[in-house]
């Protein structure tokens, strides 16, 4: 083997993110090999079913469009090394409020109404994740603690919406009704879910990587997540800092409930999201909170929840398989980068 193959080898199994993702993997092929009968077969039906088809090619890039949206939310953050656990909840609140705009504003000046949509569930997750940060300083509560339990109630607030003043009475879901067409995102790829969303994921993910590495505000933010003492006395203003990463991370998490659905259901269903948030704060630790690595991190789990679904329709395993995949990767990935980060606010006086 040449050096320079060897040594990137060696590299690539040294890293941490990497072995989880090979264990992962590795599980997931033990348990496809234990619960089905012709174990080959379901083997390329999960690995290679995204790309069998061009409905299948584009449902998968249509399902990454959530998971880079909520990515770049956890990696945002992290960069200022805290926890925002309330992804989920930030997720249903974006897709509520674009649902309710979209019901609104029906019928007259619809791409205003869509801006505004945007806009009105980006502020409301942003303000949301902004109280978690506020509590912290002001009272001392762990924002960990706080974004969880508030997502959480937020979720079941919106539920007790959709059961009832908001739900559509004709519907066989529970979930409101329809907005107009001219809400709805145009297809890239029929028949399949892909939508021009993507175009906003995609370009939140650049804006996010320059405004990290080519302004003073992004600056200010690295600084604050690397050394919060070391940016106190750089003259940074480390709580402003944290008020705007929290703000920053709750609304693009926010915009991700109502891009999936003016791209995808058109109306807000009763846990439509399926652990979107969830699964953002894994794409965001593979990723090494790098906004532009959030989208390979974020195709990866597309790729697994796909070929989970082709699988179960072309042979006799389950969709849960992808779940055992995520939850292994995502605890094995977690379980590290919550012991660099008790370090860090240990280092800091914080622990």
């Amino acid at each position: 083997m040449k050096p320079f193959a060897k040594h990137l080898l060696t590299s690539a199994m040294g890293n941490p993110t990497i072995n989880s993702l090979l264990v992962g993997l590795g599980a997931g092929m033990v348990l496809i090999s234990i619960t089905s009968q012709e174990p080959i077969h379901a083997f390329t039906s999960f690995f290679g079913g995204p790309f069998s088809s061009p409905f299948f090619i584009g449902n998968w890039l249509s399902l990454s469009i959530p998971y880079i949206l909520t990515g770049l939310a956890a990696s945002v953050s992290f960069s200022v090394s805290s926890f925002n656990l309330g992804l989920e909840g930030q997720v249903y609140v974006g897709a509520f409020i674009g649902s309710w705009v979209g019901l609104q504003w029906g019928g007259q000046h619809e791409w205003l109404g869509i801006v505004l949509a945007l806009v009105a569930a980006f502020l409301c997750g942003g303000l949301i994740a902004f109280l978690s940060s506020w509590w912290k300083r002001t009272r001392g509560f762990s924002e960990m603690i706080s974004s969880f339990m508030v997502g959480y109630i937020l979720i079941l607030v919106i539920d007790h919406f959709l059961e009832g003043p908001m739900r559509d009475p004709v519907s066989g879901l529970i979930s409101t009704r329809f907005v107009t067409e001219g809400f709805r995102f145009s297809r890239i790829f029929p028949p399949s879910d892909l939508h021009s969303g993507l175009w906003i994921s995609l370009g939140t993910a650049v804006t996010l990587f320059f405004l990290l590495r080519f302004t003073s505000g992004g600056y200010a933010l690295r600084m604050v997540g690397k050394n919060r003492t070391f940016a106190r006395y750089g003259g940074i203003s480390v709580q402003r800092v944290l008020f705007w990463g929290m703000i920053l991370s709750g609304g693009m998490a926010s915009l991700a409930g109502v891009v999936d659905v003016f791209g995808v259901h058109g109306r807000m269903i009763r846990g439509f999201s399926a652990g979107y948030g969830w699964n953002g704060i894994a794409i965001a630790l593979i990723a090494r909170t790098h906004p532009i690595g959030v989208i390979p991190s974020a195709l990866l789990f597309a790729w697994l929840d796909i070929g989970a679904q082709y699988a179960s329709m072309m042979s006799d395993i389950t969709p849960e398989i992808a779940r055992m995949i995520q939850g292994i990767i995502f605890y094995g990935i977690t379980a590290q980068s919550l012991f660099r980060w008790f370090q860090f606010r240990k280092r800091e006086g914080e622990a």
